[in-house]
C-alpha cells in the first residue's frame, strides 16, 4: 500500500478542504479527501487546536499593557434641612442650607497599566504555549488516525468485493460440475446421486455468495461512515482496488528493521510530541506557582475629570485636556506575604502534575513502541503468506485440472473434482487475504511511526 500518496492526499484535501472527490468510484487519496473535509474526529480536533490558540493569546495579556476607560453621569442628594447657612465666597450671597441639595455629578476616568514583573505571568506564557504545540500534535495524530482508518476500512471493502468475486467464481465451476454431472447421468456414466450432491453444492455455494454480499454492504457503510457520508449515497459507494494489490507485483518487500523504525517514530510521530511538550507545559506551569512567591510590580497611569457639568468651559467634557483633570503616574509593587500555604499548595500540586505529565509520557513511548512491533512483525508475516499463498493457489488450480482430467477419463469421481474445487477457493481467499492484510499492517506501520517510511 502506497501510504506516502495516502496521507499526501489527506494533507492536500486539510489545506484545500474545498477539494472534492470525482464522481464515480472513489480511489485511496479521493476517500481520504473526503474524510478530511467531513471525518468529525478530524473537526473535534482541530477546533481543540483553535481553543489552544486562544488560551495562548490569554496568556500573553498578563504581560502586555491594559488601557480602561470609565465615565459616570448622575446625582448627588443630600439632606440640608436646618444646616444654617454660608456665604458664597464668589458672589458674596448668604445661602441658607435648608432643604434638599441635588448636584450632577460627572466624570471621566483612563488608566494605563503594564506589568513589569510578574513572574507567574512570564512562566504562563511558556506554558500556554507549550499547551498548544501539544494540541496541535494531537491533532497531526488524529490526521494520522483518521487516515489509517480510511485506509483500513477502504482495504476492508475491497476484501469484501474481492471475497465476493472469488466465492461467485466458486459457484460459477461448482455450476459447471452440475451440468457435467447431468451429461454424465444421460449418458449412463454417472448415478443420479451424484447429481444431487453437486446441486447441494451449488446451493450452499449460492449461500454462501448471498451472504458475502451481505459483508460488502456492511464494509461499504462502515467506509461512508469513516467519510462522514449519508445513508443514501452508502449504497452507490465503489472504490477502485489500489495498484498495490495486484498480484503481477511479485513478492513484497520486508520492512525495515525494527530499531530504524523506532528511532524514526522518536522524531516524528505526533502522539510522542504531544507528551514531549505536556511534560514542558507542566514544568512551565511549576514555575508559574513559584511566581506566588514574589512580588508583582506594575506601572501605572491615570488620568481623570470630574465636574457637576458635563459640557461648556468647565465641564468633563471639555476640549481641553488641561483644565478639571487630575492624573498620577505610578509604579506599584504588590507583594502577598502569606495567603493560607495556598502557593505552596499549588506548587505541590504542578510538581505532582510534571511527574504524571512524564510517566505519562513514558507510557506513550511504551504504547508506541508496542504498536510498532506488533505492526512490523505483521507485516513480515503477511508478506512471508503472500509467497505461500501464491505458490499454494498454484498448487491448487493444478490440482483442480488434473481432477477434472480424471474425471473426463473415468478415473476420479464428482467428489475429488468437489474437493480440488473447495481447495481452490481456500487457496484464492488465502492469497486475496494475505495481500490486504499485508497492506493494512503496512499502513498500520506508517502510522505508527509518524508517516511513509
Amino acid at each position: 500500500m502506497n501510504t506516502l500518496r495516502a496521507i499526501a492526499a489527506l494533507s492536500i484535501a486539510l489545506a484545500h478542504p474545498s477539494l472534492a472527490a470525482a464522481e464515480g468510484p472513489l480511489t485511496l487519496e479521493e476517500a481520504l479527501a473526503l474524510a478530511a473535509r467531513q471525518n468529525p474526529d478530524l473537526v473535534i480536533a482541530r477546533e481543540d487546536a483553535t481553543a489552544a490558540s486562544a488560551d495562548k493569546t490569554t496568556a500573553w495579556s498578563g504581560v502586555l499593557p491594559r488601557l480602561d476607560l470609565s465615565a459616570t453621569a448622575g446625582q448627588n442628594r443630600r439632606d440640608v434641612r436646618g444646616g444654617g447657612s454660608f456665604v458664597d465666597p464668589t458672589t458674596g450671597e448668604v445661602i441658607n442650607l435648608d432643604g434638599l441639595s441635588v448636584n450632577a455629578v460627572y466624570s471621566l476616568d483612563a488608566s494605563l497599566s503594564q506589568p513589569l514583573f510578574d513572574w507567574s505571568a512570564f512562566r504562563n506564557i511558556s506554558r500556554a504555549s507549550a499547551a498548544q504545540a501539544a494540541s496541535q500534535r494531537r491533532y497531526d495524530e488524529a490526521v494520522l488516525g483518521v487516515a489509517f482508518a480510511v485506509t483500513s476500512r477502504f482495504l476492508e471493502l475491497v476484501r469484501a468485493q474481492r471475497t465476493l468475486a472469488v466465492l461467485e467464481t466458486t459457484a460459477a465451476r461448482t455450476e459447471e460440475l452440475v451440468r457435467r454431472a447431468d451429461s454424465l447421468y444421460a449418458a449412463g456414466k454417472s448415478t443420479r446421486a451424484d447429481t444431487y450432491t453437486n446441486r447441494v453444492n451449488l446451493g450452499n455455494d449460492r449461500i454462501a455468495v448471498e451472504g458475502q454480499r451481505a459483508r460488502v454492504a456492511q464494509a461499504r457503510s462502515a467506509l461512508a461512515q469513516v467519510l462522514g457520508r449519508s445513508d443514501a449515497e452508502t449504497a452507490s459507494l465503489e472504490v477502485v482496488v489500489p495498484s498495490a494489490l495486484d498480484a503481477s507485483i511479485g513478492k513484497p518487500k520486508e520492512p525495515p528493521p525494527l530499531e530504524s523504525v523506532l528511532e524514526i517514530a522518536k522524531k516524528r510521530r505526533p502522539t510522542l510530541a504531544a507528551a514531549r511538550a505536556l511534560v514542558t507545559s507542566a514544568e512551565a506551569a511549576v514555575g508559574a506557582a513559584h511566581g506566588g512567591y514574589l512580588p508583582v510590580v506594575d506601572a501605572r497611569l491615570t488620568y481623570g475629570r470630574t465636574g457637576s457639568q458635563l459640557t461648556g468651559d468647565s465641564g468633563v467634557l471639555n476640549e481641553d485636556p488641561s483644565k478639571s483633570y487630575s492624573a498620577s503616574a505610578l509604579v506599584v509593587m504588590s507583594w502577598n506575604l502569606f495567603e493560607g500555604r495556598a502557593t505552596s499548595a499549588a506548587v505541590q500540586r504542578s510538581e505532582s502534575q510534571v511527574r504524571r505529565a512524564r510517566a505519562d509520557e513514558e507510557r506513550t513511548l511504551q504504547a508506541v513502541t508496542k504498536e510498532i512491533t506488533d505492526a512490523r512483525a505483521q507485516a513480515t508475516s503477511n508478506a512471508l503468506q503472500i509467497a505461500l499463498a501464491t505458490d499454494n493457489l498454484a498448487t491448487a488450480q493444478n490440482a483442480l485440472s488434473l481432477a477434472r482430467e480424471r474425471l473426463e477419463a473415468g478415473l476420479a469421481t464428482q467428489l475429488e473434482v468437489r474437493e480440488a474445487n473447495l481447495n481452490l477457493t481456500r487457496a484464492e481467499l488465502s492469497l486475496v487475504e494475505a495481500r490486504i492484510s499485508h497492506a493494512e499492517s503496512l499502513a498500520d506501520l506508517a502510522r505508527a511511526s509518524g508517516g511513509p517510511l
